[in-house]
């Protein structure tokens, strides 16, 4: 079990120096789209997102796998678009409960559903390759790379922080289904 405690927080360092090291970039606009004033008239407004927004975040739920039914906590990093729309965001996830310990390490490319919500509502769906690894107490340790369909929205608040909620579920030796709440801390 220590060397699954060593695992989990190198993990966990990795996510998080990947999230500062995204932090460290320039400032970055943003189009948010046609406005209408007053008056009447559209225009076109950018925002500038701080590099100090680390988007570094908390996540907890629910897991069901086969005959384990555990609560799950985690941490995510929003590393940004990979191409328009499309965005890369690792997280990793520790289930406890049933006397089973799970870790799972998600890479997520979702597409951002942005023709269907306005800001500050989101949707977004895809999928992501994952490494499971499971300790049951009275059973070997076993490893395993799954893969996972997603569906989830996203609120984005007057802080710029943002609030998620997330259904995954398994497709390749992945849990079967998981409930996911989010929030981004910086």
């Amino acid at each position: 079990m220590k060397t699954l405690g060593r695992i989990s927080l190198l993990l966990l360092i990795a996510l998080f120096a990947a999230g500062v090291a995204h932090a460290q970039t320039d400032p970055v606009e943003e189009d948010t789209g046609q406005m209408v004033n007053e008056v009447g008239e559209v225009s076109t407004e950018k925002t500038t997102r701080s590099p100090h927004n680390t988007p570094f975040g908390i996540r907890a739920g629910y897991t069901n796998w086969e005959n384990i039914n555990q609560g799950h906590v985690g941490a995510h990093v929003y590393l940004g678009e990979l191409w328009p729309n499309v965005e890369f965001t690792p997280n990793v996830e520790i289930g406890l409960g049933d006397s089973v310990f799970i870790m799972t390490l998600n890479a997520d490319l979702a597409y951002l559903f942005t023709e269907f919500f306005r800001h500050p509502w989101g949707l977004y769906g895809g999928g992501s390759l994952s490494f499971n690894l499971v300790n049951p107490q009275l059973g070997d340790t076993t490893t395993d790379l799954g893969f996972s369909a997603l569906v989830g929205t996203t609120y984005t608040f007057a802080n710029d922080h943002k609030g998620m909620a997330e259904i995954r579920v398994g497709i390749l030796d992945s849990p079967a289904f998981k409930v996911t709440f989010g929030y981004t801390l910086f």
